[in-house]
Parts: C-alpha cells; sequence; structure tokens
C-alpha cells in the first residue's frame, strides 16, 4: 500500500502486481478447449491400444490442460518417475511424457507374459524393459499425432529416459510449457500420466494451422485431400462366370478371360477405373506405365 498527498489531503493507492515477464501467461480458454478436445480423442483411440497391449481392460480421461513454466512444471512431479524426453523438428527443447515408474514396470511385465505388478522397488529399466516401454510411447505419440493433427508437432520421437524428473533439463527453467495430465487406470491401479510440451512448438503449428484456415474453402478442402492416401489397383475387364464354376475353383484350374492380351489393364483408384496402363518394371518390382489418363465416366 502506498501513501500520496495530493493538494495537502492523504490518499491511498492500491499497490498493483508487477506482471512477471519470466512466467508465462495464462492458456486462452479457447486453446485449452481444442488441446483437451484432441486429447479426449487420441485417449478413447489409446485405451483400446493399451488394453490388447496389457492384456487387461484399461480405463483413461484428461484431467486437465494447463500453462505453466518447465521449472514449476518440474516441481510438480515425484522426485523420481519414468520420464521420456522427445525430440520435435520445430523447437530446440524436449518434450516429456512422464508416468509412475514402479507402475510402468508393471506394464512392462505385462507385455511381457508377467503379471504385472506395481508395487515393486522403483528401479531403471532394464535393456528389454526400455525397449518394450519405448514401442509403448512410440504407439502412443503416432495415436497422439493422428488424434491432434495439424497442432501436434512434426516427427515426434524418443530422445531418451530418465529417472529423476530435476536432472532431466528438458527445456529452460523459465520455458512456457503446456501440460496434459491424463489419470490411467489398469485393473486396479490408477496411475497419473503428464505430457508436456513447449509451447513454442504447439504455438507454431497452430499459427501455421490459422495461417492456413484463411484460405478458400475449396483450396482448403483440396489441399486436405491431397494428402489422403488412396489404393491403387490393376485390374483386367471383368469376365462373368456362374456361380458353380466359382464354387468348384480349385487349384491348377484355368480361367479364360475376356481381356485381350493385347489390351492395356483398367488402372482403378478405390475401384473407380480412371486410366488404361501397361505392365512395366522398376528395378525389381512391377510397376506399370500410364498409357491413357482419361477418366472412365
Amino acid at each position: 500500500m502506498t501513501n500520496l498527498l495530493v493538494s495537502g489531503v492523504p490518499s491511498t493507492t492500491v499497490e498493483h502486481e508487477l506482471y512477471d515477464f519470466a512466467r508465462p501467461a495464462r492458456l486462452p480458454r479457447e486453446h485449452a478447449a481444442e488441446i483437451a478436445h484432441g486429447m479426449d480423442t487420441f485417449v478413447r483411440s489409446w485405451i483400446t491400444e493399451l488394453s490388447v497391449k496389457l492384456r487387461t481392460e484399461c480405463r483413461a480421461s484428461v484431467v486437465g490442460v494447463t500453462l505453466v513454466s518447465y521449472d514449476d512444471y518440474i516441481a510438480s512431479l515425484p522426485e523420481s518417475a519414468a520420464m521420456v524426453l522427445l525430440t520435435m523438428d520445430s523447437v530446440l527443447a524436449r518434450g516429456v511424457m512422464q508416468f509412475p515408474l514402479a507402475h510402468s514396470l508393471g506394464w512392462a511385465e505385462r507385455m511381457m507374459g508377467g503379471a504385472g505388478r506395481t508395487n515393486g522397488p522403483e528401479r531403471a529399466y532394464s535393456p528389454i524393459e526400455q525397449a518394450v516401454i519405448g514401442r509403448l510411447v512410440t504407439g502412443a505419440l503416432a495415436t497422439m499425432a493422428y488424434s491432434l493433427g495439424s497442432s501436434f508437432p512434426q516427427n515426434m520421437k524418443i530422445d531418451r529416459f530418465e529417472y529423476t524428473p530435476q536432472a532431466a533439463k528438458a527445456a529452460g527453467p523459465a520455458d512456457a510449457t503446456i501440460v496434459t495430465s491424463l489419470e490411467l487406470t489398469v485393473d486396479d491401479t490408477t496411475s497419473l500420466i503428464t505430457f508436456a510440451l513447449p509451447a513454442d512448438a504447439l504455438a507454431r503449428e497452430t499459427a501455421e494451422l490459422s495461417h492456413a484456415s484463411e484460405d478458400e474453402p475449396l483450396d482448403l478442402m483440396l489441399s486436405h485431400l491431397a494428402g489422403v492416401p488412396v489404393r491403387v489397383s490393376l485390374q483386367f475387364q471383368p469376365t462373368r462366370v456362374r456361380p458353380e464354376v466359382v464354387l468348384s475353383l480349385a487349384e491348377g484350374d484355368l480361367i479364360r478371360m475376356t481381356h485381350s492380351k493385347n489390351r492395356p489393364l483398367n488402372l482403378a483408384v478405390e475401384g473407380h477405373v480412371m486410366a488404361k496402363a501397361a505392365v512395366g518394371a522398376s528395378g525389381s518390382q512391377l510397376a506399370c506405365v500410364i498409357v491413357d489418363t482419361q477418366e472412365n465416366s
């Protein structure tokens, strides 16, 4: 509180809290909701994968999405935990996937055919356990990338494993970090999992996505369609046969096709004939040479 003297009359002013530029601002509600929605989609897919890998029913839910400094994030973790540090294309700082070490040892045991005990002593992973947990994390990253789409940092990969959060040094102490907290229940054991990403990484991806959203709707739709994989096949002209011929097919049977041997094959995209092509080769693999690109209507 500060007292001022104005025209001989004491007046009182409120002491304002100084803004600390070393600490990040609050995460916008819209951004948090977007991340939470994507993580909800991720969780629904991931628990299906986990239930198969761990050979038991798994349940998971998103607890919250917050923006904190990396130092505050590390301070919230236990002294010992499994931390998987992650690299990405957009920034030098590392992302983090963190979970209870003892619980993850039980997950590894389950995936190797054991009972999955979670009350054993905490210790570093053996090489086999690290490989098993690494595959679990890699699968989670792939599912997360699919669920979050363009807002997810590109080419995120495992860098290394750490077991002491305070020594991990994944980012600078004051670096803004977006932390998503999940609760995972395997049998009757519930684990708190945190997934921390540098705010700069998500901000860059979101900025690129926002710039793309300014394009015309048709251009935006075409740009998305251009990246969708489709199935391409070479086909003979259909031949009609009686059902009795199909039902009596055996190894060595010969079916006479109506397709002339000098006629190009049909190139079909998702079942629709789009062009004509001749059979060729590319190195040791079969290939086709397009001879007519007129779409079959």
